[in-house]
């Protein structure tokens, strides 16, 4: 059994102490802050299911949960009582689109992109099984979808668009603001994956006109186990599960109180913290990009729309080698090569794929996610030790 604790060490570099492995896959999953911590810990200590309202442990879960969901809908502009409880984003997800699609008993036309976390592709193919028409629109060589394609696919038949807000393993924007527009426009409902985004951009879900919105727990620095699916007031609904009436019937299921107050405190962390949080990784970002292209040159490509992204995710391409012996070769890094979802196929990422690079450029591409507790001489650092790694798998 491996254990970071088996592995860890310290060396020093350019006069500081940095403690390895470094980790820089925060578009995986962000470390738990602090303050959730405390948060999560304190309400673990005390018994009480949300539901049993007889009693001052009962009361007392409730409570927090309420709070959790004024947190969670003060991060995005909503109300709380929009707020639905999940295991996470695959789940939101999943939620969201079956739930919303299926009232419509298989008949509909839904919208999409290409380069969808597969959780929500995953459930569109399960739509397009049961009889609706699922369209999937490409994306520019940017990863960004052009409006005109999406207005120009958008139908009187139309019911659904799911258009994540910024992509898991290049980071890219993409304009939900117009999407939205669009959609409203032609009293559409708009769901947007915003997962990847809400650390660091603000989203309102009023202005953006977006009825459903799922995030995640440990994306926002929060626990891992708990999402949550934001549903506008008077959304129709078909529940998926049964058992309880949980959640307006659109969830059953005892909710974990400790998990929930851990989400309130991640995404009012989030708020305040996000302007910081947004300006210091565009800093960090420029410190590895620079160091690379000055290194590399033409023997590196970044990937993604450059200015239109989340700050901190980095996917880059090295020329003529595999970017997975690079990582084995260097564990001193925690890097990844794409989604932590589809880390063990072996197969090119559709996202690349949809990009318009070739199956060897997308198996040398690596994403390296930095977050709130990087620091400039460790993002340096790691620079320093890709390209150590990629020229000597060169020579």
């Amino acid at each position: 059994m491996s254990l970071i604790s088996d592995h860890t060490e310290t060396v020093v570099y350019k006069g500081a102490n940095i403690k390895l492995p470094l980790f820089l896959d925060y578009q995986s999953t962000t470390p738990l802050a602090p303050q959730v911590h405390e948060v999560l810990v304190a309400a673990l200590k005390v018994p009480g299911n949300s539901a049993s309202s007889t009693h001052i442990f009962g009361l007392d879960a409730k409570e927090k949960i309420e709070k959790a969901k004024e947190q969670i809908a003060d991060l995005i502009a909503a109300r709380p009582d929009e707020i639905i409880f999940t295991s996470g984003a695959t789940e939101a997800n999943n939620l969201a689109l079956l739930g919303y699609a299926r009232q419509f008993k298989g008949k509909g036309h839904i919208i999409s992109v290409e380069t969808e976390h597969n959780s929500v592709l995953s459930a569109l193919n399960e739509l397009n099984d049961e009889g609706f028409d699922v369209t999937y629109l490409p994306v520019e060589k940017d990863g960004r979808l052009s409006l005109k394609k999406l207005e120009a696919a958008l139908s009187a038949q139309t019911i659904l668009v799911s258009i994540h807000a910024a992509n898991n393993e290049t980071g890219t924007l993409q304009e939900i603001e117009k999407i939205g527009a669009l959609c409203r426009t032609r009293k559409i409902t708009f769901h947007t994956d915003a997962v990847q985004a809400l650390s660091t951009k603000s989203i309102d879900v009023i202005q953006n006109e977006i009825t459903l919105l799922s995030l995640s727990g440990h994306k926002l620095y929060g626990p891992q186990g708990i999402g949550a699916l934001y549903v506008k007031r008077g959304t129709p609904f078909v529940s998926s599960s049964q058992g309880g009436e949980h959640q307006q019937n659109i969830r059953a299921g005892t909710l974990p109180t400790a998990l929930i107050a851990g989400l309130g405190e991640a995404c009012q962390l989030a708020k305040e913290c996000r302007n910081k949080d947004d300006q210091q990784l565009l800093h960090l970002s420029a410190i590895v990009k620079d160091k690379l292209k000055s290194e590399l040159g033409d023997e590196i490509q970044f990937n993604g729309n450059q200015r239109a992204r989340i700050p901190g995710c980095l996917n880059f391409t090295f020329k003529d080698i595999d970017a997975e012996d690079l990582l084995l070769s260097n564990p001193s890094l925690a890097l990844s090569t794409g989604s932590a979802c589809a880390s063990t196929s072996h197969a090119p990422s559709h996202v690349l794929l949809a990009m318009g690079l070739s199956a060897s450029e997308a198996n040398g591409t690596v994403r390296m996610g930095l977050g709130r507790y990087v620091t400039e001489i460790e993002a340096d650092f790691a620079a320093s030790l890709l390209v150590e790694a990629y020229r000597k798998m060169k020579t």
